[in-house]
């Protein structure tokens, strides 16, 4: 079929070098022009979709075509020599930036003679244009070299004769077969280490948004993993000669191939669009993609992540078939020699070499609790097991039977209730679970969101994935075993009666992404209706639906309000209403953000988090006496620094004389921590000329705290924010209060890069210095941040939008803004502030991929809130300010 093809493509003639001499001018831009119509004429038929797999065999012909041409042309000695296709070319899989790796077997009898003719024509391919990877070597050379390098002993069984002399080729292939080097049990233990260190590089998921289309878990390395084994133990020349083994059903290699071919319709479109062998499927790349490949934007998905979710299900075909694959390759090939131990578990189960199995696959047709009785067994026996590939074949190929009458079988209902209902202490049965479609098949909701992406930097993993993530990380904290990691979500997730809630909650919390509306009040009634259609009480329905509906909430408290405020915790305690929602609530969140992105958590968010569900216990637990009025508390505040400042010697007719001059609202809203930190450092520099710049670990740990005493002044905000940028330091957190005399008490959280406090004294010492030595003249400095931004986020459209509200809560106008996070935008921020002539007084700030969500709490210099024009004119300056960064 492909040769007709490659006929019907009316690929063009080789020149003819008979006319032409080889090394000339002309005969290098015939062979420019030969490839670049062939190139022309293949693009022109994959427009046409005409198949990805005759396109690309014909792409290896044409080249095989120019190469026998060249050969002849040089005069290459056919008798002691022969070109050799390995790698991808040796399959006839060429792309259009693909590599040709080629290897020029010589005699050994006749190297020199052969050498001086080579080289000119290995020059020629590069002058040409071509990518050529390439090796000359005897078979001698061929056999030592295989046999320590397996990378090498791959390619060679990839080979293929392209031209020179035939019996050089088979006695190479005869010396490097696998009983003289590399025996199928070694080179499949080899192959396998590989994959296993290549899914580590990719931190072991299929799901990244930036995936590499050959070597992600599920990528094309994947399914020539299966072929190199499938060659070197079966000696099978194509994968589909395993279905007449029995290794493989034809259903698998369907899926497989279909998906094989999606991942190179793909490839060859970024080749294609790169003009290059650009296998990253990157951010700045995945637009162009789809519209090449002719997705269109929809109401409901973006052309973009209509693509992203076609490739991630194709990768997670690939991934199940092949890890299934390899456990049959792994038992036909290492336990074919030995005998097999059997542990009984019960009636239905046993272990065989440590696996958990079937003692009778075929039953399961039979009896279809076996579906979802699989999962339970593997969740309950200890070690966090493999399941057999027998087994797991048996329940792949008979999960049609979970159709509606199966899902409102009570019994089965019950059993997958049971599934969740079990403190799982590993994660593997719940993966699974979903990658063998049991999870699809009886949630039909989950099948929505399987490969669903969201084109931005915030989620790293599509909703499934991340979802399956966060089930992994609640499994985390219910082992023992890492109960140091995270000691309060261990010691809360180990004592629940009812793991169900928590599991449930975490599997239906982004179930309703994608589908318009607020996700999670969408996500709460599926909850509802899930749990009470699994016949779950009422009340723990209720808890499972609240948890999703308000999943966000805690990471939006911690993050964005001044959780030292009474009032603020008031708030969401009145939320939470009693400790079981807390605990739930509490690991829920911390579980979701670590399983977002790798990047998103960070001891400073985990110090947050943390911080308010202790202060949020502790409100709970306390009596329904009427608590503190807002100037009991803040006398309570005073009374606890004067005490711990007179205990340092710290002269009380100062610290009073000090504190009369700032007003009620900072001692409500500064920590006894911090209070006595400012009023000490500014009694004993009282007589400092220079701003006062002190800096110290955050009480939490997790952050880094400056505070910056010095006297107010217009684009005092933009100028110390700058500065701060300006040594690559990352603003959290901004707290900003002027007293009676016109002096600021200005603290700052921050962060390194790497989402860690400062460490190095040097570093605490130049960032003093620094700011020490530019506010002194602000007027004077340059505000611009000079700083790397990441060429990722510049390939996303993050409007500018900012919105503002007079929170009877909040004393101040509160404006939020979101915007592209980029180098500068605080100090940008606050130069627009200065110039509408308004003040800041306080500024959280939340990273969220490649936009930022920030709060800050704005006033006019007579400290009122902004009236309407006030508002739409600080709009209007803020825009403009962004515009120039």
């Amino acid at each position: 079929m492909s040769d007709r093809i490659i006929q019907q493509l009316q690929l063009p003639e080789p020149p003819d070098f008979t006319t032409v001499d080889i090394k000339s001018p002309e005969a290098l831009l015939a062979c420019k022009q030969y490839l670049q119509q062939g190139q022309d004429t293949i693009t022109a038929a994959f427009n046409r979709r005409i198949s990805i797999r005759h396109l690309i065999r014909a792409r290896s012909h044409h080249v095989d075509q120019l190469m026998v041409a060249l050969w002849q042309s040089f005069k290459v000695d056919d008798e002691h020599s022969a070109m050799v296709a390995v790698g991808g070319y040796g399959r006839h899989e060429l792309h259009p930036g693909s590599d040709i790796d080629l290897l020029f077997l010589i005699d050994e009898n006749n190297i020199d003679a052969t050498l001086n003719s080579l080289q000119p024509l290995i020059t020629l391919l590069w002058d040409i244009g071509l990518k050529i990877g390439h090796s000359v070597r005897t078979i001698d050379e061929c056999f030592q070299q295989a046999n320590e390098d397996i990378t090498i002993a791959t390619n060679l069984i990839e080979s293929r004769l392209i031209t020179g002399q035939p019996l050089l080729f088979n006695d190479m292939r005869q010396a490097t077969g696998p009983d003289k080097i590399w025996p199928a049990r070694n080179f499949y233990e080899a192959k396998v280490a590989e994959q296993k260190a290549r899914y580590r590089k990719y931190k072991g998921t299929s799901f990244e948004l930036e995936p590499n289309l050959k070597g992600n878990p599920g990528g094309l390395r994947d399914i020539q993993l299966v072929g190199w084994i499938a060659k070197r133990y079966f000696s099978s020349e194509s994968l589909h000669d395993l279905t007449n083994a029995g290794i493989f059903t034809l259903k698998e290699y369907r899926a497989l191939m279909s998906s094989q071919l999606f991942l190179w319709r793909v490839r060859f479109a970024l080749h294609i669009i790169t003009e290059r062998g650009e296998d990253r499927l990157l951010f700045q790349h995945q637009k162009k993609v789809a519209e090449f490949l002719g997705f269109q934007d929809k109401q409901e998905a973006l052309a973009v992540e209509q693509l992203m979710q076609k490739y991630f299900r194709a990768a997670s075909r690939i991934r199940n078939v092949t890890e299934l694959l390899l456990q049959v390759f792994e038992e036909v090939i290492l336990d074919n020699d030995k005998d097999v131990v059997i542990e009984p578990i019960n009636d239905w189960y046993q272990l065989e070499n440590d696996r958990i199995a079937l003692k009778n696959p075929e039953l399961v047709s039979q009896y279809p609790e076996l579906l979802l009785e699989t999962f339970i067994v593997a969740a309950k026996v200890p070690g966090n097991k493999h399941v057999s590939a027998k087994t797991l074949r048996a329940i792949r190929d008979n999960r049609h039977l979970i159709d509606a009458n199966y899902r409102n079988n009570e019994a089965y209902k019950q059993k997958f209730l049971e599934f969740f209902s079990i403190k799982h202490q590993g994660d593997r049965p719940f993966f699974l679970l979903k990658r063998n479609g049991i999870l699809a098949q009886f949630l039909p909701l989950f099948e929505k969101i399987t490969g669903q992406m969201q084109f931005d930097m915030f989620h790293t993993y599509s909703v499934d994935e991340h979802t399956l993530f966060l089930l992994k990380n609640l499994t985390r904290f219910a082992n023992p075993e890492f109960a140091e990691e995270y000691p309060y979500c261990s010691k809360i997730m180990q004592k629940l009666e009812k793991p169900q809630l928590i599991f449930l909650a975490g599997l239906f919390h982004d179930i309703a992404k994608g589908r318009g509306g607020d996700h999670s009040e969408l996500g709460a009634q599926d909850a509802y209706d899930f749990c009470r259609y699994l016949n779950m009480p009422e009340v723990d329905a209720d808890t499972v639906s609240w948890l999703v509906r308000f999943h966000l909430v805690m990471s939006v408290t911690a993050q964005r309000k001044d959780i030292s405020d009474p009032e603020v915790i008031a708030r969401f305690a009145s939320q939470v209403k009693n400790q079981q929602r807390l605990d739930l609530l509490y690991i829920l969140t911390v579980a979701d953000i670590r399983a977002t992105s790798p990047k998103l958590w960070n001891s400073w968010k985990d110090a947050l988090l943390r911080e308010l569900y202790l202060v949020t216990t502790n409100y709970l637990s306390q009596d329904t006496a009427t608590p503190l009025s807002e100037q009991e508390h803040i006398e309570d505040i005073k009374q606890q620094a004067l005490k711990r400042l007179l205990d340092k010697k710290v002269p009380e007719s100062k610290i009073k004389a000090l504190w009369q001059t700032l007003e009620e609202n900072y001692f409500k809203t500064t920590p006894v921590n911090r209070l006595v930190w400012h009023t000490r450092s500014v009694i004993k520099n009282a007589h400092s000329n220079a701003p006062i710049v002190e800096i110290k670990k955050h009480h939490n740990d997790a952050g880094t705290e400056i505070f910056i005493y010095t006297a107010d002044q217009p684009g005092l905000f933009a100028a110390m924010t700058a500065t701060l940028s300006q040594k690559n330091l990352r603003t959290q957190a901004a707290e900003l209060f002027t007293n009676n005399k016109g002096q600021c008490f200005d603290s700052f959280v921050v962060l390194e890069e790497s989402g860690k406090p400062i460490q190095s004294k040097t570093r605490v010492q130049s960032i003093r210095k620094l700011l020490q030595k530019k506010l002194k003249n602000i007027d004077g400095m340059s505000k611009k941040v000079k700083r790397h931004i990441s060429s990722r986020v510049k390939h996303f459209d993050v409007p500018t939008k900012i919105r503002f509200s007079d929170d009877p809560n909040m004393r101040y106008t509160q404006m939020e803004l979101t915007a592209l996070d980029q180098p500068g935008l605080l100090a940008a921020v606050g130069d627009a502030i200065r110039k509408c002539n308004m003040s800041v007084h306080s500024a959280r700030i939340v990273t969220l991929g490649e936009k930022v969500e920030d709060i800050f709490e704005i006033s006019t210099l007579s400290l009122t809130p902004l009236n309407n024009e006030q508002k739409i004119h600080l709009k209007s300056q803020i825009l403009k300010q962004i515009e120039l960064l």
